[in-house]
């Protein structure tokens, strides 16, 4: 992907109120692999992959983002882990000296990306968890196995990130008596 270096400092990146944007979030692509009720359509039209930024534009935004006074970015989705290479983009990315470096994953993938994605240079996770029953896992993510995903969390526990997250989406009448 190729890491650049900014020789002249640049002024920060700033919003309408003077305050210095320091956090962004980077959408790596529009799949997934579960189909969640609140998120997707059981039947998805995606982008054309020609319309995606490749993994090298990716890199260059964040750096550009880095160099404006960016210092926490998160890599979203869709589902992140589902994309071709990423990687490769998580290891240029986590080289650029980032005060915190995380992804928002559903957990479908970690049991064999968890630790790749930690010695890449990601310091965190948000792990999307809607259920801890099985058939309303499955009927919430229309295709996701709830044994996966939590497997998928003890490698990330193993594989020792700074933090994991927990996310829950609560819905009415489909997991809200879970939530105490």
């Amino acid at each position: 992907i190729g890491n650049r270096t900014n020789p002249m400092p640049q002024s920060k990146l700033t919003d309408r109120f003077g305050r210095t944007v320091n956090y962004v979030r980077l959408s790596v692509t529009d799949r997934c692999d579960f189909r969640c009720v609140y998120c997707m359509a059981e039947d998805m039209t995606f982008l054309p992959r020609q319309q995606v930024l490749t993994l090298e534009e990716i890199a260059r935004v964040a750096r550009n983002f880095v160099d404006l006074g960016t210092e926490k970015i998160r890599l979203t989705g869709g589902e992140p882990l589902v994309r071709k290479d990423i990687l490769e983009l998580v290891k240029e990315i986590g080289t650029y000296g980032l005060r915190d470096f995380a992804m928002t994953t559903n957990g479908s993938q970690l049991t064999t990306m968890a630790e790749p994605l930690r010695k890449a240079g990601m310091h965190r996770l948000n792990i999307s968890l809607d259920s801890l029953d099985a058939d309303k896992f499955r009927n919430i993510t229309r295709t996701g196995k709830l044994s996966q995903v939590l497997d998928g969390i003890d490698a990330a526990r193993e594989a020792g990130f700074r933090g994991i997250k927990i996310n829950t989406v609560v819905m009415k009448g489909r997991n809200d008596e879970e939530i105490p």
